[in-house]
């Protein structure tokens, strides 16, 4: 999975950050002690999916009440992590008392410290099948502190009771909403891992329909394909470099579509069109199982002439953000420093 080939069909407005240009014998010997735990971790989820998705069509009842036990797993969060993220940005659950009330739920995060300037737009990942996890709480709390902005987190419908493109209809009602709510306004739009599939849909829909794009856009490890062609899909899941698999993206992807075409861009954003968008910037792993959908996705952006910013990290994990690592506080305070110029 070299980036060679890829970086040069890139041309002029879409640039290429190599974070990693020259991995120590040290780094390179890292993946290796973390693949037994990749393994492990690919076999527990598959297994779990699988099992998921058979309930499911046998029985809806059972299969729904085996994934909120996942869900309640997965929103399971240690004390100190959720205090974490009251560090740097105030969470908040009402609306702020000067606007009416969105269309779905949502949460704000607003900064600790000096007076926000401009609106966080931010989406969630999850597989299209999970909520926020507290993780991720904590790593918008770090882009609302960073940025020094206020985060708007709307929430949407989860498959597979709700299959795609109701998180799409969501989002995109969402997002008419700020904009109506706070025409004035600055808007940079955030997402991670999935949620830069209902994402982007959203804002293609958006556009479509005459709505103003945001002032920029980022997506942290995004997938955009739904139909899996990315080879590092399969190259990841042969390799073990990733605690995921291609058969486990599989499920997901079933239950959000549960029949519908995975390159519809309703729900792979990646085969929509992108003419009109701001400038983007992207965050991704060359280890990551989802890491063509980050370069592939900058092939279409320069196709169009886009403005985009990728910035490519050696051996991270997929959302190596939601870790309490170096490498993680790098990319958050690289991505809310493009944050705030978009909003500047």
């Amino acid at each position: 999975m070299d980036i060679t080939s890829t970086a040069g069909r890139l041309q002029p407005g879409v640039r290429l950050i190599d974070m990693d240009p020259v991995v120590s014998p040290l780094e390179q010997l890292r993946p290796w002690g973390r693949r037994m735990r990749f393994r492990l971790e690919q076999h527990f989820l598959t297994e779990a999916l699988r099992k998921g998705c058979r309930l499911w069509v046998e029985d809806r009842a059972k299969g729904m009440a085996f994934i909120e036990r996942g869900r309640q797993n997965f929103r399971a969060a240690p004390r100190a992590l959720m205090a974490a993220a009251q560090t740097e940005a105030v969470r908040v659950r009402d609306v702020p008392p000067w606007l009416a009330s969105p269309p779905v739920p949502c949460e704000w995060f607003a900064p600790v410290k000096g007076e926000p300037e401009g609106c966080v737009f931010y989406v969630h990942g999850g597989s299209f099948i999970a909520e926020r996890s507290p993780r991720l709480t904590v790593m918008v709390s770090q882009f609302a502190g960073r940025a020094n902005a206020r985060v708007f987190a709307p929430d949407y419908r989860l498959a597979p009771e709700h299959p795609c493109p109701a998180a799409v209809d969501d989002i995109a009602a969402a997002y008419r909403w700020i904009r109506k709510a706070q025409p004035d306004v600055p808007i940079v739009a955030l997402a991670d891992s999935a949620g830069c599939s209902v994402l982007l849909a959203a804002l293609q829909q958006a556009r479509d329909e005459g709505e103003v794009m945001p002032e920029g856009i980022v997506l942290l490890s995004p997938w955009v394909d739904l139909s899996l062609q990315s080879w590092s899909v399969v190259a990841a899941s042969m390799t073990g470099t990733t605690g995921s698999s291609m058969e486990a993206l599989a499920l997901m992807a079933h239950l959000y579509l549960q029949g519908g075409s995975a390159t519809d861009p309703v729900a792979s954003p990646l085969f929509g069109d992108f003419s009109g968008f701001p400038p983007m910037l992207i965050h991704a792993s060359k280890g990551d199982i989802l890491y063509d959908d980050a370069t592939r996705l900058a092939d279409r952006i320069r196709d169009i002439g886009g403005d985009l910013t990728v910035r490519l990290w050696a051996s991270e994990t997929h959302m190596w953000e939601r870790t309490n690592s170096s490498r993680a506080k790098e990319s958050i305070d690289l991505a809310a420093d493009f944050i705030q110029r978009c909003l500047a």
